[in-house]
C-alpha cells in the first residue's frame, strides 16, 4: 500500500493578506504575535513562515481571523449577524 501524500496550499504572509483583501500585513502579524494563528503556520526549513488558508480539521483562516478581530464597519472580513 502506497503512503498518502497531502498537498498543502500555503502562502507567505504578504500573499495571504492580499488574498484576504487587507491593505497591509499588520493584522496578520498582530494575530501571529498573540499566537492565535498557531494551527495555520507552516514553517519551511529555512525559517520562512507560510500560512495555510484551509488547514485540515480546522476552520478556514478567514473564519479564525473573523472570530478574533473586533468588528468595525470598515473591516474587510465582515461579521455576518
Amino acid at each position: 500500500m502506497k503512503p498518502k501524500s497531502f498537498q498543502i496550499e500555503a502562502y507567505t504572509i504578504s500573499e495571504t493578506s492580499r488574498i484576504l483583501g487587507y491593505k497591509s500585513t499588520k493584522t496578520l502579524y498582530r494575530l501571529l504575535n498573540r499566537d492565535v494563528l498557531e494551527d495555520y503556520i507552516y514553517l519551511e526549513q529555512s525559517g520562512r513562515v507560510y500560512l495555510m488558508l484551509e488547514p485540515p480539521n480546522f476552520p478556514t483562516l478567514a473564519e479564525k481571523i473573523r472570530a478574533n478581530i473586533q468588528y468595525r464597519k470598515n473591516n474587510i472580513i465582515k461579521r455576518f449577524i
